[in-house]
């Protein structure tokens, strides 16, 4: 600006030289040519000078009107720039807090007055430092003095740092801020754009606190949690699952994958399918591998959040583990099923499964009858517990006669009987001789009394019915026992 008035100012002064030399050389030469008489002359002269400053007292005034004119404009605009700018600072709701280069506050708006509580009277003139805690006053001195020396011409100071002001009331509070420059050396201005947010810090601060509370609670509820990606990445998971899996310590768990935790690949295939169809899955059991290679039965109770796409983004869920009911009811179904003193199935289950059979195509069907000679007397002689040890001996010998899938039961106190699906009647005479081969094996490998087993079968073949073959078989077993006791040799009837 001052290079620019003085390029004006040599241009006027340039001109008036100009012009007054060439008014002076022409007119004297010309008046010296013209005028003879010294007094006339001398007259002459006078009336030029008098010309001369009449002229450029016009010029300069003509010169001076548009200079004027020029400075009164600029200060028109500078003015409406500066109104337009004030109305712009006191509709944005952020404090705006301009300061010359002495760091003397000379703008304070609305948004100012309302985050630091003072009115923009009470801090126009005065030092930045008023806005500022005292602990921090020299250090931003020292950051605007580097910013006004530097070629920026704007820096953003709150995004990466907090900057920290003061109230009226002397408390101190975050913010973030930005500077610009406006203007150029003695006459520039620094405007600096404050944000409060002391709200967003709290904010900020509750989030975090509740994120240390969740985190607190996840790892020591001592319910078994998890998060796993969808492709098998474990995301997070608490102690209690660690603990429950045989891990030491959760990171040693977060280090394994969903694929080293099922015992069944099956399990983990159908959660995905289930997950694929609902957004929370309840209730399924899965076989888990644990550490040390064990198995454990897991009850899992888990929900799938998707991503924008719709597409499964990550499980989410509980584990709880089930091992010991599933034993238990294991036992109850083998209870249910079982003779409990020789683990052969039970009446009942014979019951249903021949019934079964005879409703299907598994013709011709054999069954066998056994019955345990003596029982009786050997209870009434030796005792109960002799007794039942010729019954789970009887049982050894049937399991090791029969086939895995042949349905062996005890139906009463001293009878057995054997369902042979697929079986004919020389099949099932067969049968009945390795009956008696494991019999002699038995009572070798026993001393002292020996085990008599009287034995009978019969085949339904098409178009018969099972129950005619059971009484068959049945009668046939009568007869070989009634045989053994008239011939008083215990050994059965020859063939």
């Amino acid at each position: 600006m001052r290079s620019s008035a003085t390029r004006s100012a040599l241009r006027v002064a340039g001109l008036y030289l100009i012009a007054g030399v060439i008014w002076i050389a022409l007119t004297d030469q010309l008046l010296a040519r013209q005028v003879g008489d010294p007094q006339l002359l001398a007259q002459i002269q006078s009336y030029k000078g008098w010309v001369f400053v009449l002229g450029t007292s016009v010029a300069f005034f003509l010169l001076m009107k548009q200079e004027f004119t020029r400075a009164e404009r600029a200060e028109a605009e500078e003015r409406s720039a500066t109104s337009r700018m004030s109305d712009i600072m006191e509709m944005v709701g952020e404090a705006i807090v301009a300061i010359d280069n002495a760091q003397r506050i000379v703008v304070f708006n609305q948004g100012a007055e309302t985050v630091f509580g003072y009115s923009a009277e009470e801090v126009t003139g005065r030092p930045l430092d008023i806005l500022l805690p005292e602990s921090m006053a020299d250090g931003h001195r020292s950051l605007v003095s580097a910013f006004a020396r530097s070629q920026d011409a704007s820096r953003r100071t709150g995004e990466r740092q907090q900057v920290r002001a003061r109230r009226k009331d002397g408390t101190v509070f975050p913010a973030e801020a930005s500077i610009s420059k406006f203007g150029r050396a003695a006459e520039m201005l620094y405007v600096v754009m404050l944000i409060d947010i002391t709200e967003r810090m709290r904010a900020q601060q509750a989030l975090l606190d509740s994120e240390k509370r969740y985190r607190k609670l996840f790892e020591n509820l001592p319910v078994a949690l998890y998060r796993t990606s969808a492709d098998g990445t474990i995301l997070d998971a608490n102690n209690a699952l660690a603990q429950m899996l045989g891990y030491p310590d959760r990171e040693t768990l977060l280090a394994a994958s969903v694929r080293d935790l099922f015992a069944d690949s099956k399990d983990r295939q159908r959660e995905i399918d289930l997950a694929s169809g609902s957004q929370v899955v309840r209730n399924q059991e899965v076989l888990l591998r644990r550490l040390d290679g064990t198995s454990i039965w897991a009850l899992d109770h888990f929900r799938v959040v998707a991503d924008q796409t719709g597409k499964a983004d990550y499980f989410e869920g509980s584990l709880e583990d089930i091992t010991e009911r599933k034993r238990a009811e294991q036992k109850l179904r083998f209870l249910s099923t079982h003779d409990s003193l020789t683990s052969l199935y039970n009446r009942s289950f014979f019951e249903e499964e021949a019934a079964r059979m005879a409703r299907g195509r598994e013709l011709p069907i054999s069954v066998t009858m056994a019955d345990v000679d003596g029982l009786k007397a050997t209870n009434d002689t030796q005792g109960h517990e002799a007794g039942d040890e010729l019954l789970r001996r009887t049982a050894d010998v049937l399991r090791a006669a029969f086939r895995a899938e042949d349905v062996i039961a005890r139906i009463g106190g001293d009878e057995f009987a054997v369902l042979l699906p697929g079986t004919d009647p020389q099949s099932a005479r067969q049968a009945l001789d390795r009956v008696r081969i494991e019999l002699r094996a038995q009572n070798l490998a026993h001393p002292g009394p020996a085990l008599d087993i009287s034995l009978g079968s019969a085949t339904a073949e098409r178009g018969e019915r099972l129950n005619d073959a059971l009484k068959q078989a049945d009668a046939e077993m009568y007869r070989e026992k009634s045989a053994r006791r008239s011939d008083g040799t215990g050994a059965p009837p020859a063939a």
